[in-house]
């Protein structure tokens, strides 16, 4: 008796479908384990899609949360776990919302190739007028080896503006005063010191307190960025970060011995409402 061919049902040939792409999916696994890709291609055509940073064959991992303004920092890092060399490696690194922010990118100094388990940073130069947040996107996409790889991710940095260097304090009066500093202007610590009543009156000039201004602008003047300052008299402008003061030209202890407008006169800090009311700086501005 001969047997009778029998073609297969349409929900075995499913079956057998499904079992195929098991068993190659299973073997992609075993070959190319957790991988933090966008993308991967093999000499072979496969490609998977996965995300896990941690144990990827090219890692990328985030070193530097905060960097100053115009300093170059190493701000993250890649890793190539492959078998081979990655010899060409391409990162290009911009602003994910440029439309947001006032800082820029100055510079940046990315590696060219990665060597089979060696890591390598990338150092980024931001520019920027004030402290912000600032989202950085790094896109690579790197081949070698038989193997092609792209990796975008975000990572987001505070960038911190370099305070300027203040070279002094110019008094428009007793009433207001514009710091000076060398290069751009920018936002600095300082503690502004007060006395009330007239200049010149009899008598000391009522109490002393201090203001202190944790970012006053150096391109505005003084006063305005003081609150609750009323008709009081600037007598000092100090920068505690500095271990710097300077005095009203006609301070003269305790009191204001005239409205000269002029050059502040430096004194060392720290200062207190006792080291301010002991101060005289009029024989030393008129010498």
């Amino acid at each position: 008796m001969s047997a009778t061919a029998r073609t297969p049902t349409a929900d075995a040939s499913a079956l057998r479908t499904l079992s195929l792409v098991l068993v190659l999916a299973a073997a992609v696994g075993l070959v190319f384990g957790t991988v933090g890709f966008s993308a991967m291609e093999a000499d072979r055509g496969l490609a998977v899609n996965v995300t896990d940073d941690a144990s990827a064959y090219l890692g990328y991992e985030p070193l530097a949360d905060e960097v100053r303004d115009g300093e170059s920092a190493a701000v993250v890092e890649y890793r190539n776990r492959f078998g081979g060399d990655l010899g060409e490696f391409d990162v290009d690194v911009s602003i994910a919302d440029p439309g947001a922010t006032d800082a820029t990118i100055e510079s940046i100094e990315p590696p060219s190739s990665l060597e089979r388990g060696s890591a390598a940073a990338v150092d980024v130069t931001l520019r920027c007028p004030e402290r912000e947040a600032v989202p950085l996107a790094f896109e690579v996409d790197a081949n070698g080896g038989g193997v092609s790889v792209s990796l975008d991710r975000t990572h987001t940095v505070t960038c911190v503006p370099t305070g300027p260097t203040v070279t002094g304090v110019r008094y428009t009066g007793v009433g207001n005063a514009f710091v000076d500093v060398e290069g751009r202007n920018a936002t600095v610590e300082a503690t502004v010191w007060l006395t009330a009543a007239n200049p010149g009156e009899g008598g000391p000039e009522g109490p002393i307190r201090s203001v202190t201004v944790d970012r006053l602008n150096t391109s505005n003047p003084v006063r305005p960025q003081l609150p609750d300052a009323s008709n009081e008299r600037v007598v000092a402008v100090e920068f505690p970060d500095r271990g710097v003061a300077y005095f009203h030209p006609g301070w003269d202890g305790e009191k204001h011995a005239g409205p000269s407008a002029g050059d502040g006169v430096e004194r060392a800090g720290p200062l207190n409402a006792a080291t301010v009311s002991n101060t005289s700086v009029v024989d030393e501005n008129d010498d």
